[in-house]
């Protein structure tokens, strides 16, 4: 099951990806990191794997930081958290976006989309 969050932060992509980062276990998942900048436009993408024993199943997260457009943008995606025919994946995906969140709670200025 798919779940995406996206939302706008006043902070730099360098600066949110020390802030996700600084989570321990966020970093002990952390499986890519990519960071490209070319004249005050940056983007960060980070893929993170975590194996969840309450459904069985390897999910990804894969996170997005980029200020293309002034305004810094974070979009996280996580999937691969389902189970079964139906693909169910038990609260799976969303705890999985919650802790990139927390860490740049103090920094959020709207919440575009989080389903």
């Amino acid at each position: 099951m798919k779940h995406y969050l996206e939302f706008t932060v006043n902070i730099k992509p360098v600066q949110a990806t020390q802030l996700i980062l600084e989570d321990t276990e966020l970093q002990s998942n952390l499986i890519f990191q990519d960071n490209k900048g070319a004249e005050e436009k940056e983007i960060v993408i980070l893929v993170f794997q975590k194996f969840f024993f309450r459904n069985n199943s390897t999910a990804t997260l894969t996170v997005t930081i980029d200020d293309f457009s002034g305004v810094t943008y974070v979009k996280c995606i996580s999937s691969g958290n389902g189970d079964g025919i139906f693909d169910i994946g038990w609260g799976a995906g969303k705890s999985f976006i919650k802790p990139i969140r927390q860490k740049l709670a103090a920094n959020i200025l709207e919440i575009i989309e989080d389903n």
